[in-house]
């Protein structure tokens, strides 16, 4: 802290404006409160001076104080105009200020309005004739028609428009742990999405475009040029991915591509970083050197170059983290002044969370900053301990391990995932693609644009290296038993990661100095004892006491003395000894923490999942089983239009339901029960089976004559997954305090071998009956009034009133008839529907049905997703993620 004050006070201005992400009223001030009383007690203890001190505890409350006033002025002013704007009608005249991306049938844009009202025939009360503000919009233009494409396309940053839709407020996580789009577009000061229908909404305006603006609008026309000439030089995904890797245009990234990078850790090579900034610099200097520049002009071209550099790859957080430290470095150089890699860090920092504290929360920001700061803390003490001979290799090592230490905690947090071949791959891969393909994709785009010819010959060699970049990280990725999942940690977990780190480098620094000293002190012991007639080892000896001298100690003198009779001084040895016991146990603490954090929780759990208009429950059991019933699904109606057609449609299972399984800690899951095979309960399914070991999947003994489930099954055999058809009877005890009962199907015929093909699949589902410690739910899918009859009609009808049942098919006015709902007398119902869904789920004659019989029921769409808690002494407590609804408890 003395010996780098810049450092110290970076730390506490990313500490002040970190604080209040994560905490707020009293426990922020609790820690800014502690966080102070720590700067006292290291100027107290001589660790810092007291000016230093000061500087930190004042960049602590600026930092703190800077958060807060951009937290007050990150508001919305459209309430002004409307009390309540959601779902009305809009008007807004302003600047288009982001690129206008247009996939599919959707194209959308960032708009900084300068003037806004709702249209004349809004009710009173309303600012029909418009008001100026400063407001930020999303726009989500749906296109009607392919010609839209083109349409949308031509809209520029900079160009004024006028549009007209429908305001919304952004969705909130449904589900605990799960994505929350709402904020995500706050952190970037966005708080309504206009829906506009037809690119006719959006009238462009002629009017002139601000010089501000005339500097982005050309950036981002070079980098429509950069993709495009990319689009000529390769093929496939060849061209989304070089368009990615040189400038940092993801847009047209294949989706398995990514997926393939992400699961072994490697998208970082994707994402603009320090690493193409060194390799553009590297490259730019050597190309000064050809053409016999002097240093200090490269340099100062390089310099110039570099916020270019940062404009055309999109200018990412790590993009401008990089650009700032290689200025500066670059610089000092120019000066011929000492560089330090932490103080340049430290400087960015500063200047980058100044200019926009909400950048705190950008993950791209944090892994950026943090993996750079590991690398400059750490890699030099792995390289000096690394037992490897050949230096190169040392240090692509140490480098590599660091890397992956410093990143493990937060990409855990975040991600949920890491794969044990991570470390190998981005040691082959990474230096690989940094070193050889980046540079000729580079090459291929400059040279291209002289002459084409020229730059397809570098574009062939970087199309076969990545050929076999695509074949090595295929093979690796699919290497069995290699993916691991972690649940979601907490901030105290992430935090006691890296105070492990800084202790246990600062552990291994101090015994590889001890080290060195005891080796030294046997040199210089052993060259005394030679005898100072002996020519022969005279040398010797003076080398050593020389060598002690480099060193930076007192040389000793080259006469002959005493030998030395006591050992070197041993200062702390007894912390150093006990240094690897301490940290094996803190480390074998923290990875438990991390792994099985709920190891102790003997708590079963109930959740019913938000997936939209569809079914999925996932279940755990007091022992830490997993099961899952159904997997949502999004339905389509009809085979859509080609142009229509997303680069990475959303999918239900991919983007909802595997995340919060991995987010939850689950590894496998011991029972997988499709209920039917509709599309809106299997849509996830086969995302589920790539993603999770399954170790039994469970259906309803048919098919259906379209076929639509036949891939699904054909990827569960592929995995060698036992597949069981469920029928009435059948009981599965799940372990000594769970069991599951089915009650429905009817068993097909014996001696059969054939499987029905069934078209209407809601009276064939599976109906289950949940037991866990006494506390019982029931789960019938999507069964319909006939189906309900024969379920209280056959002898595995249970008496015994259910703690939940789940409305069949949705809330339905088909299903959940009066007789049914008396004969199970549940306490509460939930009703799984999704948000201003086509059908109108849940029914009102259903909700009617439920309020006269007293019965309470919770909706997804409006409540998100509901939990219920079961305690090994049949305490049950609920929890919905929305509106409000206080956790509840039922001890009877």
């Amino acid at each position: 802290m003395a010996r780098r004050p810049l450092v110290a006070i970076a730390a506490c201005w990313a500490a002040g404006t970190s604080i209040w992400s994560l905490w707020s009223g009293r426990e922020a001030l609790l820690a800014f409160a502690g966080t102070l009383l720590l700067l006292a007690a290291c100027a107290l203890r001589s660790r810092a001076d007291a000016a230093t001190a000061a500087a930190c505890a004042c960049a602590l409350l600026l930092a703190g104080g800077e958060r807060l006033w951009a937290d007050a002025r990150n508001v919305s002013h459209l309430t002004s105009l409307v009390a309540d704007p959601d779902g009305r009608r809009f008007w807004a005249v302003g600047r288009v200020a982001s690129p206008v991306s247009v996939d599919g049938d959707i194209a959308a844009f960032k708009l900084r309005v300068s003037e806004a009202g709702v249209p004349d025939a809004e009710e009173e009360g309303s600012a029909r004739e418009g008001r100026k503000l400063k407001e930020q919009l999303w726009i989500r233009v749906k296109l009607t028609a392919e010609p839209q494409q083109t349409v949308a396309s031509s809209w520029r940053r900079g160009d004024e428009v006028r549009i007209e839709g429908e305001l919304q407020k952004p969705a909130t996580a449904g589900n605990f742990g799960g994505f929350d789009y709402g904020k995500y577009l706050k952190s970037r000061r966005i708080h309504w999405v206009l829906s506009v229908k037809g690119a006719q909404g959006v009238e462009p305006l002629d009017s002139p475009i601000p010089w501000s603006a005339r500097l982005l609008r050309w950036t981002d026309e070079a980098r429509d040029g950069i993709g495009g000439l990319m689009d000529t030089l390769y093929d496939g995904t060849d061209a989304g991915y070089m368009k990615g890797l040189v400038a940092g245009i993801q847009d047209d990234l294949d989706p398995a591509q990514f997926d393939s990078f992400s699961r072994l850790g490697l998208t970082h090579v994707i994402a603009v970083s320090g690493m193409h900034f060194g390799v553009f610099a590297f490259i730019l200097l050597k190309l000064f050197a050809l053409l016999r520049l002097t240093r200090e002009r490269a340099l100062e071209l390089t310099i110039a170059a570099m916020p270019v550099y940062m404009l055309l790859t999109g200018a990412s957080p790590s993009a401008i983290r990089a650009c700032i430290m290689g200025m500066i470095a670059l610089y000092m150089a120019r000066r011929d002044k000492l560089k330090d890699g932490l103080h340049l860090l430290s400087a960015s920092l500063i200047a980058m969370l100044a200019w926009d504290p909400l950048l705190i929360e950008n993950v791209s920001f944090q892994l950026s900053f943090v993996v750079t700061a590991g690398l400059l803390l750490f890699a030099p003490i792995a390289t000096r301990l690394m037992p490897v001979r050949p230096p190169a290799l040392r240090a692509a090592l140490a480098v590599a391990v660091t890397a992956q230490a410093a990143s493990f905690p937060l990409s855990v947090y975040y991600f949920h995932q890491f794969h044990l071949l991570s470390l190998p791959a981005n040691l082959v891969l990474v230096p690989f693609i940094s070193f050889v393909v980046m540079p000729l994709g580079m090459a291929s785009a400059a040279l291209g644009a002289v002459w084409h010819p020229l730059g397809s010959f570098a574009a062939e060699a970087a199309s076969w290296c990545n050929r076999l970049v695509d074949w090595t990280v295929n093979r690796l990725g699919e290497a069995g038993g290699m993916q691991t999942y972690w649940p979601q940690p907490s901030v105290r977990w992430v935090l006691l990661a890296y105070a492990l780190l800084l202790a246990t480098a600062e552990g291994l620094k101090r015994r590889h100095r001890a080290r060195e000293e005891r080796e030294r002190w046997a040199e210089r012991r052993a060259a005394a004892a030679i005898p100072s007639f002996d020519a022969r080892r005279r040398a010797a000896r003076v080398a050593a006491y020389a060598g002690t001298g480099l060193a930076g100690e007192a040389t000793a003198p080259l006469l002959p003395a005493e030998p030395e009779k006591d050992a070197p001084p041993e200062r702390g040895r007894r912390i150093r000894l006990l240094f690897p016991l301490v940290a094996v146990f803190a480390w074998s603490f923290w990875l438990v923490w991390g792994i099985r954090p709920a190891a102790f929780d003997r708590d079963a759990k109930v959740m019913f999942l938000d997936v939209g208009q569809g079914d999925s429950i996932l279940i755990r059991t007091g022992e830490g089983r997993y099961g899952l019933v159904d997997a949502g699904g999004t339905v389509r109606f009809g085979p859509s239009e080609p142009w229509r057609e997303r680069r990475d449609p959303y999918e239900v299972g991919k983007k909802t339901i595997v995340p919060l399984l991995k987010q939850r800690g689950v590894r496998s899951l011991d029972v997988f029960v499709l209920t039917h095979l509709d599309q809106d309960h299997i849509g996830g399914a086969e995302a589920v089976l790539n993603a999770i070991p399954v170790r039994r999947l469970v259906f309803n003994g048919s098919v259906k004559p379209d076929g639509s489930a036949d891939r699904l099954f054909r990827l569960a055999e592929e995995r060698d997954i036992p597949i069981y058809s469920a029928s009435e009877g059948m009981e599965w005890k799940w372990d000594a305090s769970s069991s599951l009962t089915v009650l429905a199907p009817e068993a097909g015929p014996s001696g059969g071998s054939s499987i029905p093909a069934v078209d209407e699949q809601n009276d064939r589902s599976v109906v289950l009956l949940l037991s866990l410690y006494g506390r019982t739910f029931l789960l019938p899918g999507d069964l319909e009034a006939p189906g309900e009859r024969r379920v209280l009609a056959s002898p595995a009808y249970a008496t015994a009133p259910v703690d939940v049942l789940k409305a069949g098919h949705h809330g339905s006015k088909t299903s959940s008839t009066e007789e049914w709902l008396r004969a199970w007398n549940p306490r509460e119902a939930v009703i799984s529907a999704g948000r201003s869904n086509l059908y109108g789920h849940p029914h009102p004659a259903v909700l009617e049905r439920l309020e006269t019989l007293g019965i309470a029921f919770f909706r997804t769409d409006i409540h998100g997703e509901i939990q219920y808690r079961i305690a090994p002494d049949g305490k049950l407590e609920r929890r919905t993620m929305k509106n409000a609804v206080p956790a509840e408890h039922d001890d009877t």
